[in-house]
């Protein structure tokens, strides 16, 4: 695999040109045709993740121009066809994200750098809609809980014949779960734009693995590792639960950074998954049998949390030559 460097990589654009009104017209067509699919069958939701692809792609090999008018092609398509409010949710949970991930590819300053920077603008985002919506987002968050727990389908599970007892611990759990939906549905939304950064970081990076893997730093996410401050106020933040004033806000800083340091343990077990001595199909196995169990989401987060003293990934790597 070529090694491209913050200086190599912007140059592969020029490996295989390509015309610049068809790429605009293909990138925007293809970003507004995946996105409309998600809109007209929601079952298919998860495509809408995969809307910006295209756009991305051409940022690359287009440069940021050309993409630019691509983007502008497909929100028009999106305003055209279903509503402005739908093309700026496109524009503005999507597209934008999506385009800062090829940006820091673009500029040499790598994918991950490139998340940072798209985890930014969506924690933006998120925060100036629960100022300004926060109950319409916390209703959001609650009623397919509430549809769950509502009489018609609590009718079809009597009618399946589901015993009387199973049926009252249903409803028991969903009443739980909207309690704690309640309080902590700010972090349940920056939790959300992390995964919609980590899926396009993910997709784009699976598309250049295959076609253009010069653009690609090896091994970039295996060395994920959280500054300390991320540690100090995390365990700040838990007496803060005992706290009634504040118990909201440590629910809601707790959480999110709970899911930060299982992305670091996750990184832990890649690193050393990469470095087993097999095929890459007994790797990728490795790595889905740690998080099919139960706790992986437990095990990660403390294995993440105690990276940060201990550094594990310090007993696989090289020793420095001097």
């Amino acid at each position: 695999m070529k090694d491209a460097g913050p200086l190599s990589a912007p140059a592969r654009t020029g490996d295989r040109p390509e015309p610049r009104f068809g790429g605009v017209v293909t990138a925007g067509l293809g970003a507004a045709l995946l996105f409309a699919t998600a809109l007209l069958l929601p079952w298919l939701f998860f495509v809408a993740i995969v809307s910006p692809l295209p756009l991305m792609v051409h940022r690359l090999r287009g440069g940021l121009g050309s993409a630019l008018m691509a983007v502008v092609l497909a929100a028009a398509l999106v305003a055209g066809v279903f509503s402005p409010v739908l093309s700026g949710v496109f524009l503005l949970c999507l597209v934008a994200p999506g385009l800062l991930v090829a940006e820091g590819l673009a500029r040499g300053r790598g994918l991950l750098r490139g998340c940072g920077w798209a985890f930014a603008l969506l924690s933006v985002e998120i925060a100036a809609a629960l100022v300004f919506a926060g109950t319409a987002m916390e209703a959001r968050v609650l009623e397919p809980l509430s549809l769950y727990a509502g009489s018609p389908f609590l009718d079809e599970l009597r009618s399946s014949g589901l015993p009387a007892e199973q049926v009252t611990a249903w409803v028991e759990q969903m009443a739980t779960l909207q309690k704690i939906l309640k309080v902590v549905y700010p972090a349940f939304y920056v939790i959300v734009g992390a995964l919609v950064v980590l899926a396009h970081a993910a997709l784009l990076r699976v598309y250049l693995a295959r076609s253009d893997p010069g653009w690609l730093e090896g091994g970039e996410f295996e060395e994920i590792r959280w500054p300390l401050a991320l540690t100090v106020v995390f365990v700040g933040a838990g007496p803060a639960v005992a706290l009634p004033a504040l118990r909201p806000a440590g629910y809601n800083v707790l959480l999110v950074l709970a899911f930060f340091f299982l992305l670091q343990g996750l990184a832990v077990v890649a690193f050393y998954a990469h470095r087993l001595a097999g095929p890459p199909l007994l790797r990728g196995a490795v790595v889905v049998l740690v998080l099919v169990n139960p706790w992986a989401q437990y095990i990660l987060a403390l294995l993440g949390l105690f990276d940060t003293w201990i550094d594990f990934r310090k007993w696989a790597r090289p020793p420095a030559q001097e």
